[in-house]
């Protein structure tokens, strides 16, 4: 046998003793307890419905620990209970759920500042443990009350080698909000750092890659590392790898494979009806057929279709325009300034009779009447862009497909309508002007007249606009921004501190459905990839290297682009936006006033300047030491301020925004293409309807495509909204509940005002309703 090595023995043996060692005092505290003066404590403990595994069969044990009246003495034990059994009904199994009451009686230690948990081993697979997921513990002792939330999975407490009992224990502080350098309870303090402690040892970052690591040989698989590149995320490398405490809303991650499962059936039902559409009217049928088979409705008939004022004049420029303004990329214009960028050839020959008599393109800058997106940069063949190969049912397959690098010239009128659109910079020949309002066709124009060109540039717009859409300003600038964040929260503040509580109901499930995209929908193999344009990885690290946090503060955003939404006509997500950012600011600055009284109390605060750092050093900076505007240490109110209003209106209002209208937007593929079969045209090519559905996606490549836009688009059933705190309390100070209230309060009044503007309208803009607005990224 091999002999052990003498610090392992001492090791060993020093663990020995000190079990020994504890296993007397529990020993010595229960003779003492038969002394001391007893009280009855009423225990109430909450099972959490939020994950269908939450509940226990384990044996639970509590102990409470009072303050100590004089913190020379040492010995905790005279300011501790003895170790209770809850006793819980229904054989002794925590149900999904339950709130179950225990009376106690126990040593009097008075209103405890600190609950002890311990928790029995009990197996429930081969490879798993029980847990229990418990939402908190409330303690009452005559007129006094107190909690203790927890939110999160209690594992079974480690073993005693001798008399294989559990020895430790999880300690869950009460819910008085307080930082850290305000506390004088040295018996918090400790147990405070404690939890943080193990908190770093379950949460960590994504390891970095070795310097010298070498590319994993044939069958090997490569070892999870952060993604060179972009920003840092969570050591998980699937869904299965991250710690319970950040997986715990299983019934939303159901909810989302369940949609994505209706997804795929619905769109392999409708793709059986039309499995090669000819037509752009048999695309309609497509979606109109994915919309019945995705509601459960007639899954075996052609019903006929429900009316969709959304795509119904989809051809039109005025519906072009105002998916411009509240489609999926709803800040990705600008004013023109100063003059059109000379790559792009537009001229006022071009535009006569677009603009007015006697107007010019400078004449309409100078009125701020004109609006570009130019993506010719990002597009250009020096940018590093990875492409798809097109599949073989394509017309240039086994070939990358090619993605137009376009500009598109905005007039803010009485509606706001695209001018011209140039697909490739510097060329003339992808030059399309739209037709004049003489020559402006409905669905029912006749055939020979209609500008099948003009309608094709716009899909390659909408196309290259698919991309950048999907990769940056849905993944990247939300999703991907989010996470460091909540890594740094859960490692770095502890769950009394206020900015944990002000950012934990929007941070909580950012990682788990995180976890998933990195597995399943970011390879450029996963199924939904083949039929997108652009690897993901490539565009996310293009963006990355000049990202900065500041392109996300939507306000500043708006202002630095030149855009004021009561000047655009139809700019809902504008207006709705602003104000949603006004209102959660507002609620943000309030919070943060209650527990900082000036900008030092910001600056010594130990735990957020740990925080700031891991977020921008570990987070966003952790490859080259560009933190990307995040300040490592955070200095004053309106800084903290700043940090904690894009953190929120990240992870709802945006994200609300750029996320669930995808399915409305690219049901019908025409409208919104993820990828095209042919190069984008020049404008002396001759056009029709015929070669329009030849540069279309094929079934085949926008299949996985909708059923991912359709689960994605689709709220859960145990979704919790803006300004809804019930499923998770933190804040139990009067103070901040009125807070809470006002900014209910301002939210509700949002709301009527946003559906009073809709009932005028034809097209209805609801992502911006505080109703509709998830609290936290879980989709």
């Amino acid at each position: 046998m091999l002999q052990q090595e003498p610090e392992q023995e001492e090791e060993e043996q020093a663990e020995e003793e000190q079990e020994e060692e504890e296993e007397e005092e529990e020993e010595e505290e229960q003779e003492e307890e038969e002394k001391d003066a007893k009280t009855t404590y009423t225990i109430e403990v909450k099972t959490s419905d939020g994950y269908r595994n939450a509940k226990t069969g384990c044996k639970v044990e509590i102990r409470l620990i009072g303050e100590k009246e004089d913190e020379r003495v040492l010995d905790e034990r005279k300011y501790r209970t003895e170790w209770h059994k809850i006793n819980v009904p229904n054989d002794e199994n925590y149900g999904t759920g339950c709130v179950d009451t225990n009376v106690v009686e126990m040593k009097d230690v008075g209103m405890p500042c600190i609950v002890q948990l311990k928790i029995s081993k009990r197996k429930v697979s081969v490879i798993e443990e029980d847990a229990w997921l418990c939402d908190y513990v409330k303690i009452e002792q005559g007129d006094l009350k107190k909690t203790f939330p927890v939110y999160a999975f209690l594992n079974p407490s480690k073993e005693s080698k001798e008399s294989k009992e559990p020895k430790a224990t999880v300690s869950l502080i009460a819910a008085d909000t307080q930082l850290k350098e305000n506390l004088t309870n040295h018996q918090v303090i400790r147990y405070r750092r404690e939890n943080l402690d193990k908190m770093k040892e379950l949460v960590q970052w994504a390891p970095k890659p070795a310097e010298d690591q070498e590319e994993p040989k044939e069958g090997e698989e490569k070892p999870f590392t952060a993604a060179s590149g972009v920003m840092r995320f969570t050591n998980a490398a699937t869904y299965r790898d991250l710690p319970k405490i950040m997986k715990k809303y299983t019934n939303i991650q159901r909810d989302f494979v369940q949609n994505i499962f209706t997804g795929v059936g619905a769109a392999g039902l409708a793709a059986s009806k039309h499995p090669d559409p000819a037509t752009l009217e048999e695309f309609h049928q497509y979606h109109k057929l994915l919309d019945i088979f995705a509601s459960h409705e007639k899954l075996d008939t052609f019903a006929d279709p429900p009316e969709d004022d959304f795509l119904d004049d989809w051809k039109s420029d005025e519906s072009f325009g105002w998916q411009i303004l509240n489609g999926m990329l709803p800040f990705g214009f600008k004013l023109c300034k100063e003059e059109i960028p000379q790559h792009f050839c537009v001229t006022d020959e071009d535009l006569e009779g677009l603009l007015g008599s006697g107007k010019t393109i400078q004449s309409e800058i100078q009125a701020e009447k004109l609006y570009i997106t130019d993506y010719s940069e990002i597009y250009a063949e020096e940018s590093g862009l990875e492409y798809t190969k097109i599949l073989p049912e394509g017309r240039c397959q086994n070939e990358n497909c090619q993605v137009a690098a376009p500009m598109c010239l905005f007039y803010s009128g009485e509606q706001f309508l695209p001018l011209a659109i140039q697909l490739q910079p510097n060329d003339r020949e992808y030059l399309f002007i739209a037709p004049k309002s003489g020559e402006k066709q409905t669905e029912s124009g006749e055939e020979e007249t209609f500008d099948w060109k003009w309608l094709l540039a716009k899909m390659y717009f909408r196309n290259a606009s698919f991309s950048i859409h999907e990769w940056i300003y849905h993944f990247t600038y939300t999703h991907a921004t989010v996470e460091p964040f909540q890594v740094a929260a859960y490692r770095c503040l502890s769950q009394a501190h206020p900015i944990y509580k002000l950012l934990r109901p929007h941070i909580r499930t950012v990682a788990a459905i995180n976890a998933g995209a990195r597995t399943n929908l970011i390879p450029r193999d996963s199924i939904p990839a083949k039929g997108i344009s652009v690897d993901a990885q490539s565009m996310v690290k293009l963006f990355y290297k000049t990202f900065n946090l500041d392109k996300l503060y939507v306000p500043e955003v708006l202002k630095n682009n030149g855009i004021v939404p009561e000047k655009i006509p139809s700019y809902h997500y504008g207006h709705d936006t602003l104000e949603l950012w006004k209102i959660v600011r507002i609620y943000v600055e309030a919070v943060i006033k209650l527990f900082y009284d000036s900008d030092q109390d910001v600056e010594k605060d130990s735990e957020l300047k740990h925080f700031a750092h891991e977020v921008a050093c570990d987070g966003f900076g952790w490859e080259d030491g560009n933190t990307r505007g995040m300040p490592e240490h955070i200095k004053t109110k309106k800084e903290l301020a700043n940090i904690c209003t894009l953190v929120i209106c990240t992870s709802s209002v945006q994200h609300a925004a750029v996320n669930f209208g995808q399915y409305e937007s690219g049901k019908y593929v025409p409208n919104f293409p993820s990828i095209m079969n042919q190069p984008p045209h020049k404008n002396t090519c001759e056009i029709d309807e015929k070669k329009i559905v030849e540069c279309l996606p094929k079934p085949s490549q926008f299949f996985g495509v909708t059923a991912i836009l359709y689960a994605l688009s689709s709220y859960s059933r145990d979704e919790r909204y803006l300004g809804d705190f019930k499923d998770e309390e933190w804040f139990f100070e009067e103070t901040v509940k009125k807070e809470q209230r006002n900014l209910c309060d301002n939210l509700a009044a949002l709301e009527v005002t946003i559906n009073k503007r809709n009932e005028g309208l034809t097209r209805p803009y609801t992502h911006q309703l505080p109703s509709r607005i998830p609290n936290s990224i879980a989709i």
